[in-house]
């Protein structure tokens, strides 16, 4: 048979334990639960996705969904442009932001570089930007047929 005390001490402990336990979870919750105020938009060279808020498009009228780019054989020096039309069909105003990953070979990010021409706007419910996608070669890079890389376009309400 336990001694009293011990038997005291432990449910005390116990209790303390779930407490904390409860406690946690009530602080932890919210944050689960609460929708995310970033999303993100990957354009693969390969193939498409779905996104959560916006769409993009290779024409203004939006009826010609981008589902990947092909940039083409690069040249030491030169640079390739692509024309999209991006679509908040978000309920919310968004800015955007993009990453560049899942890079093949990896060496490409010592040669190419990208660039956008988006300035940072606010864009409404239905809005439809134009934004313009500049890809520059180094003067040092070996000319390259195959590659490819992801562009992550991060929306932010």
């Amino acid at each position: 048979m336990q001694e009293p005390k011990n038997r005291d001490k432990k449910i005390v402990i116990i209790t303390i334990v779930l407490l904390i336990c409860v406690s946690a979870l009530s602080l932890v919750t919210p944050a689960i639960s609460k929708k995310p105020d970033k999303t993100d938009r990957e354009l693969p060279n390969s193939e498409a996705t779905d996104d959560l808020g916006i769409e993009t498009y290779w024409d203004s009228k939006c009826t010609i969904r981008v589902s990947s780019i092909d940039w083409g054989a690069l040249e030491p020096g030169t640079n390739k442009t692509v024309t999209l039309f991006i679509k908040n069909k978000g309920k919310t105003p968004v800015t955007l932001s993009y990453y560049v990953a899942n890079c093949e070979p990896f060496e490409i990010t010592n040669w190419l570089t990208l660039a956008w021409d988006y300035t940072g706007q606010s864009i409404k419910f239905k809005e439809v930007i134009q934004v313009v996608f500049d890809l520059y070669t180094s003067e040092n890079a070996d000319p390259m047929e195959t590659f490819s890389f992801d562009i992550i376009i991060v929306e932010t309400q």
